[in-house]
Formats: structure tokens, C-alpha cells, sequence
């Protein structure tokens, strides 16, 4: 018999706790991201409502001293998304009294409006890598593209004295890019003590002549090209390469300035240009980032940047321009988000690839990229959304690029202030804007998905009892995905029938890979582990005796298998209106039309 009750799907299935392990969006990402009638559009409005109280409210009961100082900061945040190029109209703007009144740049901000910023600069460091060098270049030790170093290495190698002696010959350009190389965190001066009363308070002894650190080539004002320009190349190298490191490489992640200068030196040396020039060529022109600058731009274009300090703005980077010397807008980071998520410059391997962690941190909800520093977002229903950003904070300026894969959305931040509170206001914003957004995605996914694929399924051979029934549970902590509501398979209930090895359902559809060209959409049963468990029931609770670990589905994706192909292969045929037409459950060779 043909499974016709559509009035089943709209029934709500209980969801005690959830096991979903496979690193991967449950749903397509939602392509309606800012009409009237999406639920991210409303979560945006209520995001950027609550940033409005708190700049108008903020001193009167504020939750945290950062929300009281937000009125103080000048900042812009800009939505982007892959599949809705209107999502880069959501923007939220406001300028604060400081750059109201400042004597230089602009006086009030919008999504052209210039701003440094800082260390979100690593992130196109390291994809300018990614573009202008080959793979084998990644493996290999910065000796082999620093010639300043290779000497020092040479004559002081570090095997000799690890603990004092950085082994250069050792740090690898994809260790410095993952922060996992040990080097020193910052170049010389840079985070130098040199307040005589804080170097008292702290007991510090003087400094002597005969101290090998103490008197570095940077410390003289000949290897600077002015009073605002960052020390030159080879002195700043050799103020760098006897100082000891903070890790033996691939220890540990650790923030490393260094890293970056170190990895720009070898991008410009290995590819014959100067640096600012690769940026531009390799990034800003094919993504048309008009308004985007490895230096500062010249004054005809002041009148439309945030310069709360003119010192902090106006200056010569130099070589610490891949560290934290770009300068962009809200509109161009939009484009710089859209530019990575459709992998526009880097091929869609290189890009899954890049967007993936290196190490973890010792924080269970951290871990770190090239140069993400990812954080592990874990829904109501326990399904974790892993956030790739890049933080930014230096002199008058801090932001954040902020790309969630998932859902082929992000957003960027970008302030300038001369208020010490400002990284503390700029994080405070990510955290209002990610804790709407986010559950919004993935809601407004969930309801996408509901229209495109959810229904019942029923063979059209004459005489073959086949059907499926799929449905989203929009039940709050429900398990994401599309419900297996039925599946019979030749008169047999297959759902009854499928192997312990699967685990308990009920059961779900997550999708697996998505060919546009042809049509076609591939999703994986997975068990949802949310079937109520007998009181008297012994649950492992241990790491390795827990279900997570015996019943994984990363561990059982893709088994059994009947005739070469995974039980739990099933494609889907989409029409012309974008919804789903039919269904393959593909081991059992046959095809279901969609029916209701």
C-alpha cells in the first residue's frame, strides 16, 4: 500500500538528548537571509535593537562595564551571506562623540567608512599565502625563505640550547600561519616594558651593555624610516632571531605578531614582490575590495575614515603590515566573507581544507586555524556550530571577521576608539550579535528545509509497497535534520528491521554533499539517540564507555553497506522551483516520487 498520511508530519516527536557528531550542517544553508519574512532578518532587528539600548542605556544598570562604555566606541557591524546578496545591507552603524568631533576623518560612520584593522589582517596573510605559494612551500622550514635567519641558524643552532635558542630551522611556514610554530609572540618593542616607574614596580633589574637582548638593532632610531614607521626589514629580523622561544614547534597554539611578520617576509621573498602588492593583486582587485589598503590611504580619502588618534592611523607598518597593518571597510569585508564561502579565489577543496582546525586550545569550546580562532557554539539541541574568526585589536583600533561555514553567512566588526574599553565593547557585540543570529540560521534552515524536502514519498511501479515519510521537528532541542517519520521498503517497515549497529532512532536525514549542477542532493541516515531511555536502563557515562564513542556516527557513517552502496545513501532529484522531486534511498534501487 501507498503511505499517504501527510497529517503525520506536523506531529511533534519528543527529544530527550541528541548525539550528532559529524562535522557538518544538518540542513542546507537558508537562502532567504534578509527579507521581512526571515527569521535571521528578525534576529538581526532584535540584535541590533538590543545594541541600541545598550549605547542608549548603557550606564543605567548595565550587565558588564562594557556595555556601559559602548556608547564611547565608534563601531560598524555588516551581515554577509553566500546564498542572499542582500544580507549585506544589514549593517548597524554608530559614531560615537569622539569621532563626532575629531579634528581629522570622518564624523559619521556607514559601510564605506575606512578603519584599520589590526590583527583580522592575518586571516588575508594567510589566504594570500594559500594564493601566491604552492603546497611544498607550506612544509618547509622559514630558513629556507629568510636569509637572515638561515644564518643565524646556522651559527646558533638551536638543538644547542633549546630552551634560549629558537630552532629556526625547525618552524615551519604552516606552523607559524596555525600559531603552533613557538616563536616569540611579539616583535621587539612590542610589548617591551620601557615605563622606568612599572619596571621599578616589578623589581626588574637594570638593563647592562654586555646583555645580548637588551641592546637589539631595532632599539636604534637609524633603522627606522621615521618617527611613525615600524623598524626596518633587517634589523627588525635581527632583533627577532636570538630571542628564545614561548614553545618547541607544534606544542601548543600560542598568539605569535611574530609568526605573521615572519610569514609575510616569506610570502614577499618567495614570490618577488613587495607585500602590499600581493595583498592587492591576489585579494582586493579580484574581489573588488576598492576601498580596502595595505597602507594608509592617502588624505583625499581621510574625509571618510574613523581616526580617533592620528598617530595610530597615519602610519608606515612596514613589516609588520601581515601581522595587523590592512585597512578596510564594512562593505568590503562583506565582500571578503562572500569572497571566502564561495571560495571565489581558492579552489572549493583548498577552502573546506583552510576551513578546518589545526589544534585545540585547552578550552574545550576553542580551537585554532589558519589563523581561526574557531569557537564551538553549542545549539539547545546539543548540535555544536563551529565559528571561524579572526579578533583584531591594536592602537585605536579592534574588530573581527566572523564566517559560519554551516550556513554560508558571517559578519564583520570594525571600531575605532582611544578608550582602553574598546576590545572589550567589540567583543561584547559579537556575543549580542552571534547569540541572535546563529539560532536564527539554523532556524530559518530548518523552515527551508521543511518546504524543500519534507513530505511523503511513494514508488510509482505498480505493485511495490515503497514509501518514505520525512518531517522537521520543530520542537525547541529537537534534533536538526529530517525525520525518517516511515520507511518501507517492499511491504517491509524497514525502520523496524535496520541493524543495532545503527543505533536507536529515531532517525534522521543530514545532508552530505550538494552537486548544484546536476541537481542532485546526497544525505546520510544518522540515529538521533533521543528515544526515551528505560529508568532501570545503565547509561555509560565514561569517555570511553559513553554513546557517543560506541555509537558514533562518525564512527558508523556509510555501514552497512548492501550491493557496494551505504544503507544510508539517500539522493534527492530537485526541480525547477527548487524544492525536491523525488528520492533514491540508493542500496535499495528504487525511486520515490514526492507525492505530498
Amino acid at each position: 500500500m501507498r503511505f499517504q498520511l501527510c497529517s503525520l508530519l506536523l506531529i511533534p516527536i519528543c527529544s530527550t538528548s541528541v548525539l550528532a557528531d559529524l562535522l557538518a550542517p544538518s540542513y542546507e544553508a537558508p537562502v532567504d537571509i534578509a527579507s521581512n519574512k526571515s527569521l535571521v532578518a528578525a534576529a538581526w532587528r532584535n540584535a541590533t535593537a538590543s545594541l541600541q539600548t545598550y549605547i542608549s542605556d548603557g550606564n543605567e544598570g548595565a550587565a558588564s562595564n562594557a556595555v556601559a562604555a559602548m556608547k564611547n566606541i565608534t563601531f560598524s557591524v555588516g551581515m554577509f551571506s553566500l546564498e542572499d546578496p542582500a544580507a549585506s545591507k544589514m549593517q548597524f552603524h554608530y559614531t560615537s562623540p569622539e569621532i563626532a568631533n575629531a579634528p581629522n576623518g570622518t564624523h559619521k560612520v556607514d559601510g564605506d567608512t575606512i578603519y584599520r584593522m589590526a590583527s583580522v589582517t592575518k586571516a588575508f596573510t594567510v589566504l594570500a599565502g594559500l594564493l601566491e605559494l604552492n603546497s611544498s612551500h607550506w612544509d618547509r622550514p622559514i630558513t629556507d625563505f629568510v636569509p637572515t635567519l638561515a644564518k643565524y641558524a646556522k651559527k646558533t643552532p638551536g638543538e644547542d640550547d633549546p630552551t634560549h635558542i629558537t630552532e629556526w630551522d625547525k618552524v615551519t611556514l604552516s606552523a607559524l600561519a596555525a600559531q603552533i610554530a613557538g616563536v616569540p609572540r611579539d616583535p621587539f618593542l612590542v610589548g617591551e616594558i620601557t615605563d622606568p616607574a612599572k619596571q621599578t614596580s616589578l623589581g626588574l633589574p637594570p638593563l647592562t651593555a654586555d646583555d645580548p637582548l637588551s641592546h637589539p638593532p631595532c632599539a636604534l632610531p637609524e633603522n627606522y624610516n621615521s618617527t611613525n614607521s615600524a623598524c626596518n626589514e633587517i634589523p627588525s629580523l635581527e632583533s627577532i632571531q636570538n630571542r628564545p622561544p614561548a614553545l618547541l614547534p607544534w606544542t601548543s597554539p600560542a598568539y605569535a605578531n611574530t609568526g605573521f611578520v615572519l610569514l609575510g617576509v616569506a610570502i614577499a621573498n618567495i614570490t618577488g614582490k613587495p607585500l602590499t602588492e600581493v595583498y592587492r593583486e591576489s585579494i582586493f582587485e579580484p574581489l573588488g575590495m576598492a576601498s580596502s589598503n595595505a597602507s594608509t590611504p592617502p588624505k583625499s580619502e581621510w574625509h571618510r575614515s574613523v581616526i580617533p588618534d592620528l598617530a595610530a592611523f597615519d602610519i608606515n607598518t612596514g613589516i609588520l603590515v601581515s601581522s595587523g597593518g590592512l585597512l578596510s571597510t564594512t562593505n568590503d569585508m562583506a565582500k571578503f566573507g562572500v569572497g571566502i564561502l564561495n571560495s571565489t579565489l581558492l579552489p572549493d577543496d583548498e577552502t573546506r581544507k583552510w576551513l578546518k582546525p589545526v589544534s585545540h586550545t585547552a578550552h574545550l569550546e576553542y580551537s585554532i586555524g589558519r589563523p581561526w580562532e574557531i569557537m564551538r557554539y553549542t545549539h539547545s539541541s546539543g548540535v555544536v556550530t563551529d565559528i571561524y574568526t579572526k579578533l583584531g585589536d591594536s592602537g585605536a583600533y579592534s574588530g573581527f571577521i566572523v564566517l559560519l561555514p554551516d550556513y554560508n553567512a558571517g559578519f564583520s566588526i570594525l571600531s575605532g576608539s582611544t578608550s582602553i574599553q574598546r576590545f572589550s565593547v567589540v567583543t561584547e557585540i559579537a556575543e549580542v550579535v552571534t547569540s541572535f543570529i546563529v539560532p536564527a540560521l539554523a532556524a530559518q534552515a530548518s523552515k527551508e528545509a521543511e518546504k524543500k524536502f519534507a513530505g511523503v514519498y511513494n514508488s510509482t511501479v505498480p505493485g511495490l509497497e515503497s514509501s518514505l515519510a520525512l518531517s522537521v521537528n520543530q520542537t525547541e532541542g529537537a534534533a536538526p535534520g529530517l525525520v525518517v517519520s516511515s520507511w518501507i521498503s517492499n511491504g517491509t517497515d524497514v525502520l523496524a528491521a535496520l541493524p543495532p549497529s545503527l543505533g536507536p532512532g529515531p532517525y534522521r536525514l543530514v545532508l552530505s554533499i550538494s552537486d548544484s549542477e546536476s541537481g542532485t542532493e546526497a544525505f546520510r541516515l544518522v540515529t538521533s539517540l533521543d528515544a526515551p531511555i528505560p529508568p532501570s536502563a545503565e547509561v555509560p557515562k565514561g569517555l570511553f564507555t559513553s554513546m557517543s564513542y560506541l555509537a558514533a556516527d562518525w564512527i558508523l557513517l556509510d555501514s552497512p553497506t548492501y550491493g557496494g552502496i551505504g544503507v544510508s545513501l539517500f539522493v534527492f532529484k530537485i526541480g525547477s522551483d527548487g524544492n525536491a522531486e523525488e528520492v533514491r534511498p540508493e542500496a535499495f534501487r528504487v525511486s520515490l516520487k514526492r507525492t505530498c
